[in-house]
């Protein structure tokens, strides 16, 4: 199979669309669709489908999606094996964290990572835990950091503990809530929450909490970005349970309080994940031993 055309059959897979595919390609539409029809003729099978404007990958679509990924990321490792012959200091990192992590744990570290390589090419993206974990499996991903129990992540992972987080209840200083003794564990499931989507390892960890104890969350809202979250909270649509790190400010200025929770201890684990039967560049070999000696106490 021609590598070339599996590059263009993976970047319209990306994209979901032949004109945008040929755009960031610099190919004629033409051609990429007359690549596309020259893979399906290869493999006896279709790969895409028409549903619109978009374009919709095949289960065969899917499983060679799968496969072209893993055969650029060992291409790609290849290379970044050769390049470290060169110079240790090149390569690129491709990595995704949790919103904690990405926003409030990693900016210092990675400031810090760039002023010793700043020739190595950081790609880090901030997704919810959920979607680290179907990243890395399907080797679009060097490593990850996700939130939630160790234990609950699937099998084919190395996982190393990274730091802990602490998860608190917040209130606008106007809530009913406010000025509390403390909140019981059955008022978090009568839709009275912000909270995040499923996926995301905060929502998971209160939930798995909260179904220990008979109760079954039922969002007033559902937001997936923690801003927003707080925007709203703020404004006095509801209460949230949120990470600690991420309300500091707002807690010091009085925009928002922090309401104690009665025989709650909510502190999911932050882990630093990877596939197990991944070999990592030399680049990511050197964030990884950067990352830890500079992870931050648990909060």
């Amino acid at each position: 199979m021609n590598l070339q055309n599996l590059r263009v059959f993976l970047k319209v897979a990306e994209l979901e669309h032949i004109t945008r595919a040929s755009e960031e390609l610099h190919l004629t539409q033409p051609a990429v669709t007359k690549i596309m029809q020259s893979l399906e003729q290869e493999v006896q099978l279709d790969l895409v489908e028409r549903q619109g404007r978009r374009i919709v990958l095949t289960h065969a679509g899917r499983v060679l999606q799968t496969y072209a990924r893993q055969m650029f990321s060992l291409e790609r490792e290849m290379d970044d094996a050769l390049a470290a012959l060169r110079d240790v200091h090149r390569g690129e990192v491709k990595l995704a964290a949790n919103t904690t992590a990405g926003v409030y744990l990693l900016p210092s570290i990675v400031a810090r990572f760039r002023g010793l390589y700043p020739q190595v090419g950081l790609n880090i993206s901030i997704w919810n835990s959920q979607d680290i974990i179907e990243h890395i499996l399907d080797w679009s991903l060097d490593f990850g950091i996700v939130e939630g129990e160790a234990s609950q992540l699937p099998a084919g992972l190395d996982v190393r503990f990274f730091t802990r987080d602490a998860l608190i209840l917040i209130a606008s200083p106007t809530h009913a809530w406010c000025g509390a003794e403390a909140i019981h564990p059955e008022q978090l499931g009568e839709e009275t929450l912000i909270v995040r989507e499923t996926g995301s390892g905060v929502r998971d960890v209160l939930e798995r909490d909260l179904a220990c104890r008979g109760v079954v969350l039922k969002p007033l809202l559902t937001l997936t970005d923690n801003e927003a979250i707080k925007q709203m909270v703020i404004s006095g649509v509801g209460a949230a349970v949120v990470s600690f790190l991420t309300v500091q400010r707002e807690l010091a200025s009085g925009d928002l309080v922090q309401i104690p929770l009665a025989d709650m201890s909510l502190r999911p684990q932050l882990s630093f994940i990877q596939r197990s039967d991944k070999q990592l560049s030399r680049a990511a070999q050197a964030f990884f031993s950067f990352l830890f000696p500079l992870a931050e106490n648990p909060v």
